[in-house]
């Protein structure tokens, strides 16, 4: 019997060896997924200053290409112009944060001491307000003392975990001091490393595209530059106008806050324009602790600072935002609030932020990849063409004018 080892049966044999290998090794990831998060992490804490440096050169592209772009009549060589244009950012990127922590940092400071010393006041007034209106209850029905006891007791106990949850709180804020340094030596190398991305683009890009024409074919490489096209636009357009559009709501809630005469204006205005930056969850993330910030101190004013925050969401989602915005994602809500998600759950704060843009990539190459299936088969690609009669209008009345043809042709 002869074996029959043409191409089409190899690789379907070597297709299946990859779906068998794929599988095997999926199942012992999941055996041993602490060891992988473990190594991910060490990995991760190893590659934070690439990371870390290619988000500063993303972020300060732009404004690079602006200045190189407008000193092109005066600068003729193009390195020397580059360096100045990379030099001429770099100071105005370090002025900006220089005075934004020379500014903030002291007040915010003040603001924790002051709200520190205001939740342990606030704790002893409750518990004062508490005892006397347990004990009141306890001569106006004639409550038992054993029960009166138990109810005191559980009190305490509530009040003796909050105190400690809060205590926690705070002690895990002061230990972010201890991460401070290498913070700084990592943003230092950051910062170098983004200096090299912003000088040498066009030629690390030419490299990254000489090793993908070596390695695949040209279609391939003409799909991964496409990728990589769009993901830059998408990421660029969103992320950029994210920051631009969190910056005037912190600058807004800032100014009427302060206008309102609401507590620790800084401290709560830096929470909702960082905090908004998170599609979607952001600002109910940054009104709750900001809410009770402000109820500590005067209930009232928390009341009006929820009415303030909901008219300044409106204000953003359907005016400032969709301006600054525009459509640069084009995702469904269903599929942000998945983004959000799954990307929080994998990488915390970042995720919610680059899970929007990433899963905007997806869909959009998704929905091409549908698209272009429908037309080889000759499909229509309206959605609504898929829908049943009785879901669609418009398919219904179609449906009643082949009936009125059909009967008028009969008759």
């Amino acid at each position: 019997m002869k074996l029959d080892f043409s191409k089409e049966f190899l690789n379907r044999m070597l297709a299946n060896i990859v779906v068998v290998l794929v599988g095997i090794s999926f199942y012992f990831a999941l055996l041993h997924l602490e060891t992988i998060r473990g190594f991910t992490s060490t990995v991760l804490d190893i590659l934070r200053p690439f990371v870390y440096g290619f988000v500063i050169a993303f972020l300060l592209n732009n404004p690079v290409k602006y200045f190189d772009r407008i000193m092109g009549p005066a600068l003729k060589h193009d390195k020397f112009r580059r360096a100045v244009a990379v030099l001429l950012v770099m100071v105005i990127f370090a002025l900006f944060i220089g005075i934004l922590i020379a500014f903030l940092v002291p007040q915010l400071i003040d603001s924790t001491i002051t709200l520190i010393k205001n939740v342990q006041d606030f704790a002893l007034n409750i518990d004062h307000y508490m005892n006397l209106w347990f004990s009141d209850l306890s001569q106006q029905y004639h409550i038992d003392p054993v029960l009166y006891e138990k109810l005191m007791d559980a009190w305490e106990n509530i009040l003796a975990m909050g105190s400690t949850l809060l205590l926690t709180g705070f002690q895990r804020l002061l230990g972010l001091t201890g991460q401070v340094t290498n913070g700084v030596i990592n943003v230092f190398v950051a910062v170098i490393i983004s200096i090299y991305l912003l000088m040498s683009r066009e030629q690390f890009f030419a490299q990254l595209r000489k090793v993908l024409y070596a390695l695949f074919s040209r279609k391939t490489v003409e799909q991964m530059l496409y990728v990589g096209h769009l993901t830059n636009v998408t990421f660029n357009g969103f992320i950029n106008g994210k920051l631009i559009d969190s910056l005037i709501i912190g600058i807004l809630a800032f100014i009427c806050l302060s206008i309102m005469k609401m507590p620790y204006v800084l401290l709560i205005s830096v929470i909702i324009g960082v905090t908004n930056v998170i599609p979607f969850f952001g600002p109910f993330i940054g009104a709750i602790p900001s809410a009770f910030i402000i109820l500590i101190v005067d209930p009232i004013q928390a009341i009006w600072f929820l009415v303030f925050i909901l008219v300044l969401q409106q204000v953003d989602g359907n005016i400032i935002g969709p301006r600054i915005l525009g459509g640069t994602t084009g995702l469904p809500a269903i599929w942000v609030m998945f983004a959000i998600l799954v990307g929080g759950g994998l990488a915390g704060f970042a995720g919610m932020i680059v899970g929007v843009p990433a899963m905007a990539v997806i869909y959009t190459l998704f929905k091409t990849y549908i698209r272009q299936r429908l037309e080889n088969r000759a499909l229509p690609v309206a959605t609504t063409d898929y829908m049943a009669a009785d879901e669609n209008p418009d398919q219904m009345t179609k449906e009643k004018q082949h009936e009125t043809e059909s009967t008028g042709t009969d008759s």
